[in-house]
Parts: structure tokens; C-alpha cells; sequence
């Protein structure tokens, strides 16, 4: 049986097709780029691009659910590309053991949209100015048991720099598996939802409260009504 039948029977193999055929940046691979890359892979995305430049420490383990006891020191994007390739050995994946601002941008431009799985917003700031107009962004974060998740489109949607101005950094901040996994399997939905044309966050910030259980969904201004 093909390793996607279950995927066709949900949404067709048109569909199938589009993601067979598209391309997402993930860019940081701890516990939010993990989830996203594995619920890409098993949806059938065809390529993707993996930049992170850390190495897998012991305290990553209860939410970098890629990762094992034995991966303890290995780069992060290498390792996550061998255990990918183990899920779906046609996916391609390019991989970038580097901090986001060493990259040359120009590499940054073929594919499709954006996973921002980052833990810092000066990373996040960095990437996300060099989107293209044909391009999507869905940003996604995470601390304790709270999280937020949205898309991003040059032109239609303010800018993370808007959504979330005078931010400061704080130390590493605490993620709780449960949390990870809820936020990034709602930013892997909505990455599909883009692909197949149909986002659900454009100009919507979705926040999750596990403590309570509460989901908003928080409409942005538009660019055109930001001074």
C-alpha cells in the first residue's frame, strides 16, 4: 500500500500531488522544527531545507522527539535528515549545519514557504526579511504551556516586526513536550493549508493556553492600516 493512501483518502491525490511537488524551509530544528518536519515528511512534502547550528544536548530530549540518547552530540539538522530519510527515504532534504545570518541568502530562495521554529526573534527577524512575495512565512512559539502560531505574506500581513515589537530576549525559554507538539502540528497544518492556497491564519494569530485550554484566535491590522 502506498505509504500516503491514507493522506489521498483524506484530501485527494491532487492535492497529494502539490505537496509531493513543494519545498519548506524549516529553520531551527529543536523541538518545534522536529514536529514540523516529521508531520511534513509523513504528509509527503518533497523537499525540505533544514538550518540549524547546534549539536543535540541531553536537556533537548523531552520535547526534540527526532532525537535519542545515542544522538547526544551530533548535529541536529544531519541527524534529523538521517531519521527522515528512515520515514521516507524519496524525500530530499538539503541540510545547513550554520547560524541563520552565515547563510548566504541567495540559497534561501528555492522553496515554497518558511517554518519558523526558531527560539529568538533576532533569528526571526533576519529570516523573515528576505521573504519573497511569492513566499510564506508561518511563525510559531512556544513557552511553558502557552504558544502562538501565524502566517506571514509580504504585503497582506504585518510583519513579525509589528506583530511583536520591542522584544526582548530572554533566556532559553521552558518548553513542555505536550505544548511543542500542539504548537508545532498546528504550524505543519497550516504550512499545508498555504500550500494548497487555503491558509486559515492570514492576518489571525492563533494563541493556545494548554493551561486552561483555551484557543483565540486574535485578528491583526493589515499592512495598510499600520502607522
Amino acid at each position: 500500500m502506498n505509504m500516503f493512501s491514507q493522506n489521498i483518502k483524506f484530501w485527494g491525490k491532487t492535492k497529494q500531488n502539490i505537496l509531493n511537488s513543494s519545498s519548506i524551509l524549516v529553520a531551527g530544528m529543536g523541538g518545534l522544527g522536529c514536529i514540523v518536519a516529521e508531520n511534513l515528511t509523513r504528509a509527503g512534502i518533497g523537499k525540505l531545507i533544514l538550518i540549524d547550528k547546534d549539536i543535540i544536548e541531553n536537556s533537548n530530549l523531552n520535547r526534540q522527539i527526532l532525537f535519542h540518547q545515542n544522538d547526544i552530540g551530533k548535529s541536529k539538522v544531519e541527524t534529523a535528515k538521517t531519521k527522515l530519510i528512515k520515514i521516507n527515504p524519496d524525500l530530499e532534504i538539503d541540510t545547513y549545519h550554520k547560524d541563520i545570518t552565515s547563510i548566504n541568502k541567495v540559497n534561501l530562495h528555492n522553496f515554497d514557504g518558511i517554518a519558523d521554529c526558531f527560539d529568538n526573534f533576532k533569528s526571526r527577524f533576519f529570516l523573515q526579511d528576505d521573504v519573497l512575495k511569492d513566499q510564506f512565512l508561518v511563525h510559531g512559539g512556544v513557552t511553558g504551556d502557552f504558544g502562538q502560531v501565524t502566517t506571514i505574506t509580504k504585503g497582506i500581513t504585518p510583519s513579525l516586526q509589528q506583530i511583536f515589537p520591542n522584544q526582548k530576549e530572554i533566556d532559553a525559554p521552558a518548553s513542555i513536550p505536550q505544548s511543542v507538539l500542539t504548537i508545532g502540528s498546528i504550524m505543519a497544518h497550516e504550512i499545508i493549508n498555504n500550500l494548497f492556497d487555503h491558509p486559515q491564519l492570514i492576518n489571525k494569530l492563533l494563541i493556545i493556553d494548554l493551561s486552561d485550554f483555551s484557543f483565540e484566535k486574535i485578528t491583526l491590522s493589515k499592512p495598510a492600516d499600520l502607522t
